[in-house]
């Protein structure tokens, strides 16, 4: 009997030592992300493309109200508006937090443009309307590019 003390207090602290061992050779690993969040990338795919479209409804309008002599200047700075956004999200992507603030400055002339814009012909339900549906997207955008994960992602 004496025999077999020793030998399962030898597996004991055998197991006791490789047990030691392997929480000593365990390390916490932090794993960064490889690419951007994917808000992020949706974000940027519907800005480009929102902002795309806009940049052509304002160069058609601009266009057509030369054409019959009541052009206005008032849409080359939605086109600009439009450029500055979507060089903000493209430059987020590259993880520029500077291209957080263009997206925002861009975007918040935007929509106080449009609002100032629609202001003289507000008696029409059309205009109100027309102005929720491009406002209220451009406002949320712009609150979801200010999310935590999103401003966490930018760094430089």
């Amino acid at each position: 009997m004496s025999n077999t003390l020793p030998s399962n207090q030898d597996a004991n602290s055998q197991n006791t030592q490789s047990q030691n061992q392997q929480q000593q050779q365990e390390k916490v690993v932090f794993v960064e992300r490889a690419g951007a969040p994917t808000l992020l990338i949706i974000l940027v795919i519907f800005t480009i493309i929102g902002s795309l479209f806009s940049m052509g409804k304002s160069l058609l309008y601009e266009t057509v109200s030369s054409y019959f002599g009541a052009g206005d200047f008032m849409y080359y700075i939605y086109v600009a508006t439009c450029v500055g956004t979507m060089i903000g999200a493209i430059m987020m992507l590259s993880k520029k937090k500077l291209g957080l603030y263009i997206y925002s400055v861009s975007q918040v002339l935007f929509i106080l443009l449009f609002i100032l814009s629609r202001i003289p012909s507000e008696t029409e339900d059309y205009s109100t309307s027309w102005t929720v549906l491009v406002v209220l997207p451009a406002a949320i955008f712009l609150f979801l590019y200010w999310s935590k994960d999103i401003r966490d992602y930018l760094t430089k």
